[in-house]
């Protein structure tokens, strides 16, 4: 009888691990894949999230051709339509966007907005849909694209995430999800560095209002830019700055003033305000791992922010290429991205942080 209890004990085992493995989600490679899909335009984003997460049947309205298809859930048409369609790609003229099918009232056909649960007439036809069919109206305008996020199908700006209220934009999804981050080297410090991204995401990300595709992607760079920084710590030019920073702040001219010096392994030159109220850290206390992962991360978040605004200045940054760019704003070179002269595939910096992410693997559980 007790052989018998171990061996059910042992399989009920061997499945809670084979579930929790397909439950988990490694990041860079999803995150890679993403990127590539969200490249190639907007039937193939939403054919690839339907064979891969939605699993259900749908349709998609295209205005410029006044058709309609409803697809199966492999991307196989079923049937194709011409229809009467809305022009404009605001919410209020029922244009581009994310919408559930909910019915029809004399050949008007009406479908509830993703971002609101707003209902609007999206196309006049004698076609029938079934009810909470998921309808993407494609944009009219190049401004406006799908995309692959956080492992859902959103709407948004063509270039990077930037929600306007008078667009059918996908919503902000903060809902964290738990992560696993592991090293492919064991030093002491690097470990405590990243158990502290994976103990406080959750936190962190209601703190910073991130999402989980970003929270993930600045944990990487986190991480990352360790390397080129102090080489993880390592490199004697820092210990000698972190031991004496008074000698620092003389030979910049502050005299004694080491409040301008830069701190702790990944050299932070100011602590964001909401660490400093959520977390009391200190400059000086940036030495210790968990402080700056921490610190760190809330750091890149607010130049990610950043970087989403010069955007418009440089046709190389996408929402897929922004952690390409990020250390141009963490090393103060802003000016090459406003001129547009950024080369992150020719900057060693930015090519030793690419090789560090390499040895970090998040997985989403």
């Amino acid at each position: 009888m007790i052989l018998s209890l171990l061996k059910r004990t042992l399989l009920v085992t061997v499945l809670l691990a084979v579930s929790w493995a397909q439950a988990a989600t490694d990041f860079r490679s999803y995150y890679e894949e993403r990127n590539h899909v969200n490249a190639q335009g907007d039937m193939a984003v939403i054919q690839y999230y339907h064979s891969h997460w939605g699993r259900s049947d749908f349709a998609v309205l295209d205005k410029r051709s006044r058709t309609l298809t409803l697809f199966g859930e492999q991307g196989q048409i079923l049937s194709k339509q011409r229809v009467q369609v809305y022009p404009g790609d605001e919410l209020e003229q029922g244009g581009a966007g994310i919408y559930i099918y909910s019915g029809n009232n004399k050949n008007f056909h009406y479908g509830k907005a993703e971002k609101d649960g707003s209902a609007h007439a999206l196309f006049v036809g004698t076609l029938s849909l079934a009810a909470r069919t998921p309808i993407y109206v494609l944009p009219s305008s190049e401004d406006h694209r799908f995309r692959i996020r956080n492992q859902k199908l959103t709407f948004g700006a063509a270039k990077v995430l930037r929600n306007r209220p008078d667009f059918n934009y996908s919503p902000d999804d903060l809902t964290p999800r738990q992560s696993q981050i592991t090293l492919d080297f064991s030093d002491r410090f690097s470990r405590r560095y990243v158990q502290a991204l994976q103990e406080k995401k959750a936190e962190l990300m209601e703190l910073l209002k991130l999402e989980n595709d970003e929270y993930n992607m600045l944990a990487e760079f986190a991480f990352g830019v360790l390397s080129p920084e102090t080489d993880f710590g390592k490199n004697w030019k820092y210990r000698v700055k972190q031991s004496v920073p008074v000698v620092v702040s003389i030979m910049k001219g502050n005299g004694f003033d080491t409040s301008e010096n830069s701190r702790g392994p990944t050299q932070i030159k100011q602590i964001p305000e909401v660490i400093a109220e959520k977390y009391g850290i200190e400059k000086n206390e940036l030495y210790k791992p968990e402080n700056a992962a921490i610190t760190t991360l809330a750091f890149v978040a607010a130049q990610l922010q950043e970087l989403r605004n010069m955007a418009a200045s440089n046709p190389a940054i996408t929402e897929e290429t922004l952690q390409d760019y990020l250390y141009y704003l963490y090393n103060g070179r802003r000016n090459e991205i406003r001129k547009g002269t950024a080369t992150p595939d020719k900057n060693i910096a930015i090519q030793k942080i690419k090789a560090a992410i390499k040895q970090i693997h998040i997985e989403d559980l």
